[in-house]
């Protein structure tokens, strides 16, 4: 199952975006707010709960200013690498997006599917409002 995410403008460069994203503490700042708990962050991985899941991500590989890989720990219920894609639309302009391979049966992809677009969504948008 693919997702992907709406397409945000930020009003930062494109290597100030990426090093924020490169830091996982940072994306602490992306979650919803009063949705998540028990978070941990350190400069590569982050863990946290939401809906009851708990969820891990791991810096997996980068593409210096333009692509992030992450992967799902193996504590996550779900398998999948999620990829943040950022493009450079001028001096102090770029745009980012997101967009997760999730390996999931049909019935698990019927109950994640909507929450998961609607998180990944309010990260890419919170990401063109955070202070980087």
């Amino acid at each position: 199952m693919e997702l992907e995410s709406t397409h945000t403008r930020i009003n930062k460069s494109q290597a100030a975006v990426y090093n924020y994203l490169m830091d996982m503490n940072n994306v602490k700042e992306l979650l919803p707010e009063g949705k998540f708990t028990e978070w941990e962050g350190s400069y590569d991985t982050c863990s946290f709960k939401m809906q009851g899941f708990s969820l891990t991500l791991t810096k997996d590989s980068s593409v210096a200013n333009s692509e992030i890989k992450l992967v799902s720990g193996t504590d996550s219920p779900i398998d999948f690498d999620l990829n943040i894609y950022i493009s450079d639309e001028g001096e102090k302009e770029s745009e980012a997006h997101l967009i997760c391979e999730a390996r999931v049966n049909s019935f698990l992809k019927m109950m994640i599917e909507k929450p998961l677009t609607s998180l990944f969504n309010h990260m890419s948008e919170k990401l063109g409002r955070v202070d980087l």
